[in-house]
């Protein structure tokens, strides 16, 4: 049994310092100390289940990932989260580290202002989902680390539809859609960015800009720096045209509420309204056997992909940088981290 794990992650070990001072539920490890620079969580021995494989974790922000590399490899971390493509190609052959790959259930996506302006329309909408390369943008953004999205799931989530086609790169189609809509003499829209989650948002905003010229569409990109006050902008939906997003929630109860369902309004909800949706929602919500509900999900699922309330881009794959000396220890499915 290891006595001492260090884990390097640019977001977790923040996240955990904000916390209240008053816990409750740790199950089989308690915070022993929480700051700016660390959280150092220890073994609970009277936890109920399973009991704890490290007598103690300590969680460090680093918010840069060939550092998080660095860290791994001098011995400093045991475990390295979020190492990207080329933190992989940098511990590759090495016999005291290994990186563990997993698909996650993460969605990078922009979030679209279906509320007012241009994208109220879903000619519109379907026209940008049309016009973005979403294949060239994996290869050239995350070195073909990732995978296309084909609507607001990913295959770990409960009615993810399959059979859903994703938007193929049409930009002849997206003019005709601009057309259509009465943008035939071009169209300028307002993106927002955060600079980080995704940290390749503004690589992402500029080659999307680059690519939306091509059918008639200029994209102005507003840069914010604060991630916290980012997230209550959208929050309090305060945003322009569009937002670049990343769908977290491994639940589609939670998806579906939170982000598509008009008449809750839930919080990351950004104007999308479709009477029929809200109606398929509430009945899989009433419907107890699996089977059904899931079927619902679908009929839900291929619906959205048609309305496209959001730009469908990826599902990024994550790569984990680990000791040997963690021995049998993986990343669990859709990249959490489980000790």
């Amino acid at each position: 049994m290891q006595s001492s794990v260090t884990v390097g992650d640019p977001h977790i070990a923040s996240e955990l310092a904000s916390l209240p001072h008053r816990y409750v539920g740790s199950g089989p490890y308690r915070i022993r100390e929480q700051n700016e620079t660390r959280v150092i969580v220890e073994r609970f021995d009277d936890y109920w289940g399973q009991p704890a494989r490290f007598d103690e974790i300590r969680w460090i922000p680093e918010p840069d990932p060939a550092r998080r590399v660095d860290a791994l490899l001098d011995g400093r971390a045991q475990v390295a989260f979020r190492i990207g493509l080329e933190g992989k190609e940098r511990i590759a052959g090495n016999p005291d580290v290994i990186a563990h790959e997993s698909e996650t259930g993460l969605c990078i996506i922009f979030m679209l202002n279906s509320g007012k302006g241009a994208c109220r329309d879903p000619r519109v909408r379907q026209a940008l989902n049309y016009a973005v390369d979403v294949g060239r943008i994996i290869d050239e953004i995350k070195g073909g680390a990732a995978k296309p999205l084909n609507g607001y799931l990913t295959p770990h989530h409960f009615g993810f539809n399959p059979e859903t086609p994703a938007y193929p790169y049409d930009p002849e189609k997206a003019r005709s859609l601009l057309r259509a809509a009465g943008y035939g003499g071009g169209l300028k829209l307002v993106f927002d960015i955060p600079m980080a989650m995704p940290d390749e948002a503004p690589r992402l905003a500029g080659m999307m800009a680059e690519q939306l010229d091509q059918v008639g569409v200029s994209l102005e990109i507003v840069e914010h720096h604060d991630r916290a006050a980012y997230s209550e902008t959208v929050r309090e939906k305060r945003i322009h045209d569009g937002c670049c997003f990343d769908s977290s929630p491994a639940s589609t109860y939670r998806v579906l509420r939170e982000k598509l369902h008009s008449s809750l309004a839930g919080p990351w909800w950004q104007g999308y309204e479709n009477t029929t949706v809200n109606a398929l929602i509430e009945q899989a919500e009433a419907t107890f056997d699996d089977t059904e509900r899931q079927r619902i999900y679908r009929e839900i699922y291929s619906i959205i992909r048609n309305d496209a309330p959001w730009i469908f881009l990826y599902r990024p794959t994550r790569f984990v940088g680990a000791s040997s000396s963690m021995g049998e220890w993986r990343p669990s499915v859709g990249g959490l981290l489980r000790f």
